[in-house]
């Protein structure tokens, strides 16, 4: 039994039941079996490939089809062809390196907003800077979340920054980490084919089973994610799926220079690279491996729900709507973007100026003494991460009790 209400997904989701099968028996198949051939046919080819007697002692691994299959599984997710590139890396900056490095091949000008990951910002800014281009920034935070512009007037003022910068690429969040939904395929879609931008990266890591992406439409090149958050597989993975051909053609190119430069150096990487081309290399770094075995137990578990992904959200949008009017009444005040682009996130920031002058890890202890656990940052104001299922009423009074505790 959970010992809080847990509304901290967008830092870290609960493990899945299915993951955490996938977990347990990877370790015993693992520590049992070591690097067995039996063990490296396993990898490559998947559960199949275990005799049936070996293969009845791990169920939790059933649904493990190699890293090919892994692959195929992800992509169906979001609803791309499977002859789409999709690399898989133990870390995410790696990705996100590699996915600037790309971006400035091609542009001159990224348009970025002040609601990006601060980390990733750091890492475009210097390869921004390394390869002599520019970055425009504009400024829609507060234009969002305080005076709460309208999806069209944000898709105006990105558009205008656009057109007066003489951008040619855009990097923006499909859920920034404030639990904003920016309206990415909404202005790739006004600037039309004349002025289409010529490489866009989108940042879902806060959107994979969270929001449907919709990259069937082919608006972006380069979709970032990982599978600790809402997937719920709980260990990193870092992913990134190619979602154009043209797009396709410049990460190899930017992987391959990366790579002769020793710029590009994660072990996971490297090796689903060689197991999918079967060209393993003897000498290869130690890999961890466990994090494939759970993201594969999660995405299955995604592919096989019955709810539709827009009623998941549903869900979440209405808890969101009830944590929102019980703000008020409880020293809160709800910080939130225009209906179109709302989450399954929730800011809320105290009134009281004690609160607001209190360091974040005091508030979120005094939220968790109450049972609730959520994200605190600067400024006195609070992160929740509402779930897909509509809150019970004990959860509901739990709530409102801790939010006037902790005001």
């Amino acid at each position: 039994m959970a010992s809080t209400l847990y509304l901290d997904t967008a830092r870290l989701g609960r493990m899945c039941p299915e993951a955490q099968a996938a977990d347990r028996d990877f370790a015993r198949l693992a520590g049992e079996e070591g690097c067995t051939l039996y063990f490296e046919q396993f990898l490559r080819w998947g559960y199949t490939a275990l005799p049936p007697a070996l293969g009845r002692r791990y169920p939790g691994l059933a649904f493990w089809a190699g890293v090919g299959g892994f692959k195929n599984d992800l992509k169906t997710v979001l609803c791309l062809p499977r002859d789409r590139q999709l690399l898989v890396a133990n870390r995410s900056a790696q990705l996100v390196r590699l996915a600037a490095r790309a971006l400035f091949r091609r542009c001159e000008n990224v348009l970025v907003t002040d609601m990006e990951w601060p980390a990733y910002m750091k890492a475009l800014t210097a390869e921004c800077q390394r390869a002599g281009r520019l970055l425009t920034m504009v400024p829609m935070r507060e234009a969002i979340l305080s005076d709460r512009i309208g999806q069209d007037e944000a898709v105006g003022r990105l558009l205008g920054h656009y057109r007066r910068h003489d951008c040619d690429g855009l990097f923006l969040s499909a859920v920034t980490f404030q639990g904003v939904q920016l309206p990415v395929r909404q202005l790739v879609r006004t600037l039309g084919d004349r002025e289409r931008p010529r490489f866009v990266v989108v940042d879902a890591a806060q959107a994979l089973n969270h929001i449907p992406l919709r990259l069937g439409e082919e608006y972006c090149d380069l979709v970032l994610a990982g599978c600790h958050k809402w997937l719920r597989a709980y260990q990193t993975l870092g992913l990134a799926f190619c979602c154009r051909r043209s797009g396709e053609r410049v990460v190899a190119e930017a992987c391959a220079e990366m790579g002769s430069r020793g710029e590009l150096d994660d072990p996971l990487l490297a090796f689903t690279h060689q197991l999918e081309t079967d060209s393993t290399d003897s000498y290869s770094e130690t890999v961890n491996l466990a994090p494939l075995f759970t993201a594969a137990a999660a995405v299955r578990r995604m592919l096989g729900s019955p709810r539709p992904k827009r009623a998941e959200l549903l869900a979440q949008m209405g808890n969101a709507d009830r944590m929102a009017d019980a703000a008020p009444e409880t020293g809160w005040r709800p910080s939130r973007p225009d209906a179109p682009m709302q989450s399954g996130i929730l800011l809320l920031r105290a009134n009281h100026p004690d609160t607001r002058a209190a360091l974040p890890d005091v508030i979120r202890e005094r939220f968790r003494a109450s049972g609730i656990a959520l994200t605190v940052y600067e400024g006195g104001t609070i992160r929740a991460s509402l779930p897909d299922r509509a809150f019970a009423g004990k959860e509901l009074d739990l709530l409102q009790t801790a939010l006037r505790r902790c005001a």
